[in-house]
């Protein structure tokens, strides 16, 4: 308890560090808004001069008392130090030179920072606040819609925004290349390559699990029939490759339904066809 106590607050500490790096040191200084609170701060610094640890914090205050009531108080307290510290390091920060003065190495440094940020204090079960409550709040109450696409369509108007506040469209794309980069790298941060998972399910309930992986997991499957060599007993098999982040909410599952399901999980290293890699042209 100890340890993950620890590793969490060493999380924040880094995380944080990182994140008022990106702001202050690569995306602030260039012009740089790749949507979410911390795009908005950016444009209000560029109008008003104030810091924009200042706007971070101040923005972030209403989605926090929201977070604290539908959440609960552990992600409020997690993502309030998350916050505070970000806001005060980023105008403290913001005092040194910017690392480059390459709007397009800005806004891959920029935008690759923010990602290993975010994924760090994710890693800690909390969030930068901003645009990750509202999707959050936003998936409670419609759990069809893809946090992905929420994300894009939130940071894109924001980041479309900021061609306008800054009065050149060439800031707008700079924006959402930052914001293309942050979110491949913080897919690589959370969940590694996108290396797949191939996945046997031996149970007694594969009408349960093959439901689940159909219509939550938006997933294929295929049903084999097996025979136990020892006991002579028939099940069928759940036959399912799934990506690697999905594979702990199967696990999850699995084991609340049928815990005497025999579960074999292997690594997938390339897959072709729906949902997955497109399959080859023949030449």
């Amino acid at each position: 308890m100890k340890n993950k106590l620890f590793k969490n607050i060493l999380y924040i500490i880094i995380g944080s560090f990182v994140y008022a790096v990106a702001l202050s040191l690569f995306l602030t200084p260039n012009k740089i808004a790749p949507g979410g609170v911390s795009g908005i701060s950016i444009m209000l610094n560029h109008i008003t001069n104030i810091g924009v640890g200042v706007f971070l914090f101040i923005i972030n205050i209403p989605l926090l008392i929201i977070g604290l009531i539908k959440l609960g108080k552990s992600f409020f307290f997690g993502t309030m130090a998350s916050i505070l510290l970000t806001s005060i390091l980023t105008d403290f920060l913001a005092k040194l030179p910017p690392l480059t003065d390459n709007v397009m190495l800005s806004a891959l440094g920029g935008g690759a920072s923010l990602a290993i940020a975010i994924g760090l204090i994710f890693k800690a079960g909390f969030t930068t606040g901003g645009t990750d409550i509202i999707v959050r709040l936003i998936k409670l109450r419609h759990k069809h819609l893809k946090s992905g696409m929420i994300f894009m369509v939130v940071d894109g108007i924001i980041s479309i925004a900021s061609g306008i506040v800054f009065r050149d469209p060439d800031y707008a794309l700079y924006a959402l290349l930052a914001l293309i980069v942050s979110s491949i790298v913080l897919d690589i941060v959370l969940y590694g390559s996108d290396e797949a998972k191939l996945v046997y399910i031996i149970t007694k309930k594969e009408k349960e699990i093959t439901e689940y992986i159909l219509k939550t997991l938006d997933r294929g499957c295929t049903l084999l029939d097996c025979e136990g060599a020892y006991s002579g007993e028939k099940r069928q098999t759940v036959m399912c490759a799934i990506k690697k982040r999905d594979l702990p909410q199967l696990q999850e599952y699995i084991l609340q339904t049928d815990r005497d399901s025999f579960m074999i999980v292997t690594s997938a290293s390339e897959i072709y066809g729906e949902g997955y890699k497109l399959r080859m042209n023949n030449y």
